[in-house]
């Protein structure tokens, strides 16, 4: 054999050598398990809305400036005495109706937004109370316009928000408006539920704590519509009941259904209409501890429903942490009908926990709770901000996940010796060529 066929002999299974176990001790996804093969996306620019078996196409009311000046919320501390302020929106008139709420998605300059709108300013109601429990909301999702909020005893609007839901109870008199408007996460997938309560059944409707209990004037709301469309003039949507949970989510009325509830220690995500290959995004608690935010976990492998229940704690039967690491958040799943289930998880973590921790990005794994032990998860690193990391991992079970250092960063074969084995060869296959070469000189 010539010298040079070699040299290419030797500098091939070197490479292969190099290549085996991945680059920087991750082992490469196949399409199998990153949801880009055989599954169904849903789309992330259409929307709906669900109100049990009814479910509508809406498109966001787009306008050129922000959620805040559209809904133009007045109060003395707002705005000056010669301005209309009756404590109202006003930038949003021209939708209002008297015993009517009003739901629909913006689309400004800040992007996009909830926006809820109870009643109409200078209109001929006699006021009202309603209470809404939303769940099902991105971690970085909050009130951005409150109508009523602001300094005093009169103010007897009261609000709420915690991990993945936030909250509102009003009371309003004649003649005025209340809702308000939630901002953040809801530029990507999401389906967020709204659990209401109007009239009697609102907090506030007979509570003698107020300071006037009896603001509301026996005013009731009548009409629960969605908008759509054109900003100037939307369409409108009756929704059939006004006891039944609501949810405005992404995607088609064919694509599966998400909706969302509160639980004493979480919250539960519902799932229906879904085949084995669609890809569900859900909405997690953002975990145990502060700097780590489960994002986002994306299931695949239901069939027709299923729910799942996301808590932040650490599951009863394991260890807090792998051995040897220590976990820097944990979150535990539970639910019906997902044992066939798999799922794409994306966590964020702050680069100032890191270095806390003394640890790089690519040191960080996810680990999922598979047979009462954790278990290392094919886990890499897919964005940065400055200030964050962002990570994916593939999970085979839905029951616990942790995030912890990596128990070995070491490139692993995936047949056991392999890599010795070639090494060897390589070796050998250099000690010839140098035989070679000393022959023919």
């Amino acid at each position: 054999m010539r010298a040079n066929s070699l040299a290419v002999i030797a500098v091939a299974v070197l490479l292969i050598v190099g290549g085996v176990g991945g680059v920087g001790g991750f082992v490469q996804p196949s399409a199998a398990n990153t949801g880009t093969a055989s599954t169904n996306v849903q789309p992330a620019d259409s929307y709906v809305v669900e109100q049990g078996e009814f479910c509508h196409p809406i498109e966001p009311l787009t306008t050129g400036g922000t959620v805040e000046s559209f809904y133009d919320y007045r109060n003395h501390e707002t705005h000056p005495e010669d301005v209309d302020r009756m404590y109202s929106s006003y930038g949003t008139q021209h939708l209002q109706e008297d015993d009517t709420s009003l739901l629909f998605l913006h689309q400004g300059t800040d992007g996009m937004s909830l926006v809820m709108i109870h009643d109409q300013v200078d209109g001929e109601t006699e006021g009202g109370a309603v209470t809404f429990d939303i769940v099902g909301l991105p971690a970085e999702a909050a009130w951005v316009v409150q109508d009523d909020l602001y300094d005093g005893e009169t103010n007897m609007a009261t609000w709420g928000s915690g991990d993945g839901w936030a909250s509102a109870s009003w009371i309003w008199s004649d003649a005025r408006t209340d809702g308000g408007a939630i901002q953040g996460g809801l530029n990507d997938e999401f389906a967020v539920t709204i659990q209401p309560a109007f009239n009697e059944d609102a907090e506030h409707y007979d509570n003698d704590d107020l300071y006037d209990p009896e603001f509301h004037g026996d005013g009731v709301i009548d009409d629960w519509e969605v908008l759509s469309g054109d900003a100037d003039d939307p369409d409108r949507t009756a929704l059939p009941s006004l006891e039944e949970p609501v949810t405005i989510r992404t995607g088609t009325c064919d694509s599966p259904s998400v909706s969302y509830d509160r639980t004493d220690d979480g919250t539960t995500a519902s799932i229906d209409r879904a085949t084995a290959e669609d890809r569900i995004a859900l909405q997690p608690t953002a975990g145990t501890a502060d700097g780590v935010t489960f994002e986002q976990v994306d299931v695949t492998g239901i069939e027709d429903s299923a729910s799942v229940t996301f808590e932040d704690r650490q599951p009863d039967d394991l260890p807090s942490a792998p051995p040897d690491v220590d976990s820097l958040s944990s979150l535990t799943m539970t639910g019906d009908s997902i044992q066939n289930a798999s799922a794409t998880v994306t966590v964020s973590v702050e680069a100032e926990l890191l270095e806390e921790h003394g640890l790089e990005p690519d040191e960080l794994a996810l680990y999922e709770a598979s047979g009462g032990e954790w278990i290392e998860a094919e886990t890499t690193v897919s964005g940065e901000s400055g200030t964050t990391y962002q990570f994916t991992a593939e999970i085979d079970s839905l029951e616990a996940v942790t995030v912890a250092q990596q128990q070995s960063t070491g490139s692993e074969s995936a047949i056991p010796g392999f890599e010795v084995g070639i090494a060897v060869v390589a070796i050998a296959l250099l000690a010839a060529l140098w035989a070679v070469r000393s022959r023919d000189q």
